[in-house]
């Protein structure tokens, strides 16, 4: 179970700050359906399509729960004629449907549910992720690709250098400039970190990651974006809510598998430079 967080600007601003430095969530036991088999097995890497049909989005980081594999997208990506987050929407990849929102967090108001703009995809059976970030676009990858880990929300500071995939405008790259508060047409409210990188519509789910000497890391999901402009959800956050590990690669040579067991993960804890801001002023969502 998630705290309550205070309703009110005051409040939200509070959980910004609180939500900064991280916070504890109770691991999610998700029990699904069996899974329609393809009759081609798919191979998903991170940064591929992931289309509820007719919208469209960008797959995220695969992450591992109790129940197995799943990969990660925009709550927003699948929902009902009133504009709420569901499940059970078959998503398709670059050339055929690969699983199914399984688990949707796209509920509610942040102050007030404790949800977030995200979402699980179970893949079908025989289909695989592939825990490599690749542009959708072009097809290139940041060095190998491989993740080898994740920053925490403490890690992140003003002026942190981070990249995006997404399906419409592929690999883009930004700094982060501050905290915010995304505001949706329906009302609701979610803190999110805010960048120069370009997202457009279509790029919502896309994995949010930097390359440096640890490798490629994992830093959020985009859910919200214009040019110049993209928001994101930290990875943090997303793994905490639902209860979530991070499969990784523990190396670079050929031939090394993904390690899913906990701690296997390079964890980036301590700062990286000055404390990132916060900005009261909301912002208007931008549907991606």
């Amino acid at each position: 179970m998630i705290a309550t967080i205070e309703t009110g600007s005051a409040g939200i601003r509070s959980s910004v700050r609180r939500l900064a430095v991280g916070f504890l969530a109770a691991a999610a036991c998700i029990v699904v359906p069996a899974a329609p088999a393809n009759a081609v097995a798919y191979s998903y890497l991170v940064g591929h399509p992931a289309n509820p049909r007719p919208s469209g989005c960008t797959g995220g980081f695969a992450v591992k729960g109790t129940s197995g594999v799943f990969v990660v997208t925009a709550g927003h990506c699948a929902t009902d004629a009133a504009g709420k987050g569901v499940v059970g929407h078959r998503i398709w990849g670059t050339d055929e449907a690969f699983g199914t929102v399984i688990r949707n967090d796209w509920v509610g108001d942040a102050a007030t549910t404790g949800s977030y703009d995200a979402a699980l995809i179970r893949l079908d059976p025989d289909d695989t992720a592939y825990q490599i970030v690749e542009d959708p676009v072009g097809h290139g990858r940041p060095g190998t690709g491989r993740v080898r880990g994740w920053y925490a929300n403490s890690a992140l500071s003003q002026g942190f250098k981070i990249g995006k995939m997404g399906k419409t405008t592929g690999w883009t790259e930004g700094t982060i400039t501050e905290w915010r508060t995304v505001t949706y047409p329906n009302g609701w409210r979610f803190p999110a970190l805010c960048t120069t990188a370009t997202a457009l519509p279509g790029d919502s789910g896309g994995p949010v990651w930097r390359h440096d000497a640890n490798g490629v890391m994992a830093v959020g999901i985009v859910i919200s974006g214009r040019t110049g402009s993209m928001c994101f959800a930290p990875i943090q956050h997303v793994l905490q809510r639902f209860g979530a590990t991070l499969p990784v690669f523990t190396s670079n040579a050929k031939g090394a598998r993904v390690d899913s067991r906990p701690g296997a993960a390079t964890v980036v804890t301590e700062p990286t430079g000055p404390s990132i801001p916060y900005n009261p002023e909301p912002l208007r969502f931008e549907d991606l």
